[in-house]
């Protein structure tokens, strides 16, 4: 859009919460952070991984359920978030990978894994879902270390989270058994303690050395638990994981006992007390694989329509209309870097963000655009955006670059709306 006011084409634009001494706090039209790294709340990234179709291990029913319904929540509640499922060894360490970039400057690293997991001698492993394990000597080649996601995190993270729903029922374990020492074949069943963590917190759907439930509905019960609780406001992590627990002994009459590890040295809370997170629509049941990729197509056609949204309405909104623009792009409210905001706060700042500014323009990055479906009514929009603004204070700095932008969109009155947001800067 347009503004004469100005003089120049207008774009979305990004909205500061704070100045001067803390820097420059931008949300770019919806609420997105733009600024220097002392400014920015800390970052929040995680890895997501769900493997249940194994080629020598059958399938189990509920990973890729959890990992995508945890994904989901985690976004909801100001994640980043790489997932993948049905993983095997070479796309997992590239998701590891990915996953080691992402960590760059953030504050909080969490990884969370279910399918199937096993130790030997006391090291913990994924299981990819092409493994061939017959031998333990295999391990090293077929199976990825789980303390190396870890050592990950903790180098570049101050808080480093782990939730392995990782222990079900290991079918190697027989195979694996035959050829162990006694050490190693008394391992197998479960997972292991970790020998040592270094701001870290590490959840197991079971106690060490047991064996987790895959669970008969859609999700295992530890999993179950865990969306229940992890987004209650002001609740601890340590706080919350008794409340998982109870669940999931309740659960299971007992047969499973979520434990926990960790060394972490301040409170960390998922929700801050007084920001409620974002209240979620029931998961729907699982599809069949080939409903799935009819929807993952359908989803994919849907890109087009998402990339018209990003240029007309989100990257060019009417800033004489915000409170319509802000109601119409993201109904009653929304969900921005972990904090929930009504529309009308959202109003309220982005008038007075707008109102410093001579002239300003964002822009979709060519290409940049990816979509991922999740269900049939949500996707997750990322690009990459240009913004530019040059301040009515001729004393005051232009601010320009690039951000990679993260939104949750949901289907609604036959086009989109944003029921989340996040972004970060771009070199």
């Amino acid at each position: 859009m347009h503004f004469k006011s100005v003089g120049t084409a207008g774009a979305d634009g990004v909205m500061i919460l704070a100045m001067g001494r803390l820097a420059i706090l931008a949300w770019a039209f919806l609420g997105l952070l733009l600024l220097s790294a002392d400014a920015q709340p800390q970052r929040r990234v995680a890895l997501v991984i769900g493997n249940g179709t194994y080629a020598q291990a059958g399938t189990l029913a509920n990973p890729v359920n959890d990992a995508l319904d945890i994904a989901d929540k985690l976004r909801s509640i100001g994640f980043e978030v790489i997932e993948g499922n049905d993983l095997g060894k070479r796309e997992l360490e590239r998701s590891i990978g990915e996953f080691s970039d992402a960590l760059e400057g953030a504050g909080v690293g969490l990884f969370y894994y279910a399918g199937h997991g096993l130790q030997v001698d006391g090291r913990n492993y994924i299981v990819p879902v092409d493994a061939r394990l017959d031998v333990p000597v295999k391990l090293q080649l077929e199976a990825v270390p789980i303390d190396e996601v870890l050592d990950i995190m903790e180098q570049q993270t101050k808080v480093s989270l782990v939730f392995l729903d990782a222990c079900r029922n290991n079918p190697f374990a027989r195979s694996l058994s035959r050829t162990a020492t006694t050490r190693s074949a008394t391992a197998l069943a479960g997972l292991a303690q970790f020998d040592s963590t270094r701001g870290s917190f590490i959840a197991f759907s079971t106690a060490p050395g047991a064996v987790a439930m895959d669970g008969s509905g859609r999700n295992s019960p530890f999993a179950a638990a865990l969306l229940r609780h992890i987004a209650e406001p002001g609740q601890s992590i340590n706080d919350m994981m008794i409340a998982v627990r109870r669940d999931v002994v309740s659960q299971t009459r007992e047969a499973q006992r979520p434990w926990e590890q960790g060394s972490l040295l301040e409170r960390f809370e998922f929700v801050s007390d007084g920001q409620p997170a974002e209240p979620r629509k029931p998961a729907a049941a699982a599809a069949p694989s080939t409903e799935v990729a009819v929807l993952e197509r359908s989803v994919g056609d849907d890109k087009g329509s998402i990339e018209k949204f990003l240029r007309q309405d989100y990257l060019t909104p009417d800033t004489k209309a915000m409170s319509e623009t802000v109601k119409r792009l993201y109904g009653p409210s929304a969900t921005i870097f972990g904090a929930r905001y009504d529309a009308d706060a959202i109003v309220k700042v982005k008038a007075d963000w707008f109102a410093q500014w001579a002239s300003w323009s964002l822009g979709l990055v060519s290409g940049s655009l990816e979509v991922t479906p999740h269900g049939q009514d949500r996707a997750e929009a990322v690009f990459a955006m240009r913004y530019d603004y040059l301040p009515k204070d001729k004393s005051a700095a232009r601010l320009a670059g690039k951000a990679r932008v993260t939104l949750g969109l949901i289907k609604a009155n036959g086009g989109w709306r944003i029921e989340s947001e996040t972004s970060q800067a771009m070199q």
